[in-house]
């Protein structure tokens, strides 16, 4: 009995003992260079599909964000902003 439980003794600390492998870092991406084309009508489509799924459009920008319908804001041109519009329902490419 003695020789069993100082195996098993033996075998739960050479499991915990194991090496575990190095943990990496996690790899950030740098954010992509502005492109307006592409990105304004991802950005109308996701506050589109707030007002939809919501019933309103977002309050800002941040909103599309937390509720999961883009990844992050994207970058916009040198001198430009995003903004929300609600005369026209969506967003705009306005300057600074």
């Amino acid at each position: 009995m003695n020789r069993f439980l100082l195996l098993v003794v033996l075998a739960l600390a050479a499991g915990a003992c194991r090496r575990q492998p190095p943990a990496r870092p996690a790899v950030t991406q740098p954010p992509a260079p502005p492109n307006p084309e592409v990105d304004l009508p991802k950005l109308i489509e996701a506050a589109r599909a707030h007002g939809m799924t919501q019933g309103r459009l977002p309050e800002t920008l941040e909103d599309l964000v937390k509720a999961g319908l883009i990844d992050r804001l994207p970058t916009p041109p040198p001198g430009k902003k995003y903004m929300l519009d609600a005369k026209k329902t969506g967003v705009v490419l306005d300057n600074q």
